[in-house]
């Protein structure tokens, strides 16, 4: 995420007018609340100067009337438009009847003191629609991605850092190991760590391994990551550990296809050349389940990954038809990676 914009509505100088886009809902929820903080400030009016519209609900030339519309209180006000759909390729849920063109018109002259906010949580835009080419010329557009191996850690650490908690230097590795990639998830976990330590406390890894629950998805990760290093007899161990949590068998094989899915498209992908931000774009998934994947992969052959995926696929068939088990069928599988 470009965080030059922070620094600008830190010293105070905001576009009129924003676009907000991306998968990354979380970073663009928290980039409104900074700006709502920035434009309003505090006070009894807030509430009345603050605007927030559904472009799925509401044709876009409603908005640019709420936008030209000055404070009441002579302050600054700060609209928000949501599900901008119509500067992408993709349909909203419902048809509005949108008039970009009052959209363009409003971002050429927009009202001084107010401040404009379009989102819309979609990968891009489509730069092939006049209003989008148009618009780019006028306003300050910033994008949302999920952030990758690198960015993850240093978010995790600077929401730590936040809470004013004194913090052990492995906890973020340790949290982020535990809870995976999820924003919204991690900044939840991260307030009931600090909520817990108190403000003369301390999170340590030991904390986090404690208070912060495990995934599903996290254990299968974990039971995957062990039969792909052939250390089968851990990769079993936690499969009977799953199965006395009460998790079902045909859950878990199904996330065990999933991963084993991920891991031979990671690798194919990589062998082309494509850099980790490429794969988790091309994949349409967040990039730090592609960068643990291109860490289990990198010890295990094409083959190998077909082969295995082969086999999971062949074990849900098996159970489905009635020919197996379930729990037999996943133990089967298992112990048959060598």
């Amino acid at each position: 995420m470009d965080r030059k914009w922070i620094k600008e509505i830190e010293s105070g100088r905001y576009a009129p007018v924003y676009l907000f886009y991306g998968m990354e809902t979380f970073l663009m929820e928290e980039a409104i609340k900074r700006l709502e903080d920035a434009v309003l400030g505090v006070g009894e009016d807030r509430e009345w100067n603050h605007t927030v519209m559904d472009l799925e609900e509401i044709p876009v030339q409603d908005l640019v009337l709420e936008a030209e519309t000055p404070s009441f209180f002579g302050r600054h006000r700060l609209v928000v438009g949501k599900n901008a759909w119509f500067l992408t390729s993709a349909q909203g849920r419902k048809k509005q009847e949108h008039r970009p063109e009052e959209l363009v018109r409003y971002a050429t002259q927009p009202l001084e003191g107010n401040v404009l906010v379009l989102t819309v949580p979609a990968e891009k835009l489509d730069a092939r629609k006049k209003v989008v080419k148009k618009l780019r010329k006028q306003v300050r557009e910033v994008v949302f991605h999920p952030l990758d191996s690198k960015e993850l850690p240093r978010w995790v650490a600077e929401k730590l850092k936040e809470t004013g908690v004194e913090v052990h230097p492995k906890t973020g590795e340790v949290l982020i190991r535990q809870v995976g990639g999820d924003l919204r998830l991690l900044d939840m976990e991260i307030r009931k760590l600090a909520t817990y330590a108190g403000p003369s406390g301390r999170i340590t890894p030991e904390t986090v391994t404690e208070l912060v629950s495990r995934t599903l998805e996290q254990d299968v990760f974990k039971l995957v990551d062990r039969v792909a290093r052939r250390r089968v007899a851990e990769g079993i161990a936690l499969f009977y550990d799953l199965l006395q949590n009460r998790e079902e068998p045909i859950r878990i094989l199904a996330l065990i296809i999933r991963q084993f899915r991920l891991m031979l498209q990671v690798k194919v992908l990589a062998a082309k050349g494509m850099s980790e931000r490429e794969i988790a774009s091309t994949l349409k998934v967040h990039p730090y389940p592609v960068k643990l994947a291109l860490r289990q992969v990198s010890s295990c052959s094409e083959g190998a990954l077909r082969e295995w995926l082969f086999r999971a696929i062949e074990a849900d068939r098996a159970i489905k038809s009635g020919r197996i088990d379930k729990t037999l069928a996943v133990e089967r599988l298992i112990l048959s990676i060598r």
